[in-house]
């Protein structure tokens, strides 16, 4: 055979292949569809609430969760000791005990808890909405019960300080096993109408799920935690 027979042969072979290598990653993985898939299955129930705060426009929400993803995908997470975890489960326990005479006020607490104990394992501390947006990274099925428990603890009037993140990041009293988190008053969110106290309720078990992750020895940690073991957490603060 010939050079310039072998060289006909060659070159288109090797021009093919440099063009299907130079295709962007969104091609090869099925264009923007094939984006979109990947994102809604890491995301699951974020990425239809992303969506729908961009007004249906899935096209801009996966622009912020692919842009979400970079920059929290590499956080660098913490693990608790046995005696934090110890007491993280005390504070919880003992606000499961107040919840029926003061609702409200326990939310507050448990907002600051929650948001204490994922700043404890790396997650940001200077907002709230940017330690949700890491949350959504490693943990989408749950993080939106975080943002239930906040929203619930600043509707009952008690735990406004906590949306912004500042009180519970900033102070240093604020470490499981105290008491003098801020918003940690019973006097406040006595709820008298059972329909608030329900929501409430619903708040502290939705965001108990998350807790329960975050408190979770490494071994037990699940990215993806199956529907029986996320059904058991709906029923109990």
């Amino acid at each position: 055979m010939s050079v310039i027979t072998l060289a006909v042969l060659v070159v288109p072979v090797a021009i093919i292949t440099a063009l299907l290598l130079a295709r962007p990653v969104s091609d090869r993985t099925g264009g923007e569809g094939g984006l979109r898939q990947d994102l809604r299955r890491r995301f699951g129930p974020e990425f239809d609430r992303v969506t729908a705060r961009h007004h249906g426009d899935p096209k801009a929400a996966e622009r912020e969760l692919a842009a979400r993803l970079r920059h929290f995908r590499g956080l660098r997470l913490k693990e608790l000791s046995e005696p934090e975890r110890a007491r993280y489960r005390a504070r919880w326990a003992g606000l499961q005990e107040q919840f029926v005479d003061c609702p409200g006020a326990v939310a507050a607490q448990a907002n600051v808890l929650l948001n204490q104990l994922a700043i404890d394992r790396g997650y940001p501390a200077e907002s709230r909405a940017r330690q949700f947006e890491a949350l959504s990274v490693h943990h989408p099925e749950e993080v939106e019960g975080a943002r239930l428990l906040d929203a619930a603890a600043r509707q009952a009037g008690t735990g406004t300080g906590t949306s912004t993140g500042t009180d519970a990041s900033t102070g240093t009293d604020a470490s499981p096993g105290t008491d003098a988190s801020p918003g940690t008053d019973a006097s406040p969110g006595t709820a008298s109408d059972p329909g608030d106290a329900e929501t409430i309720r619903h708040a502290m078990i939705a965001g108990r799920a998350l807790f329960d992750i975050l408190i979770a020895p490494p071994a037990r940690i699940s990215p993806s935690p199956s529907p029986s073991s996320r059904a058991a957490h709906r029923t109990s603060l």
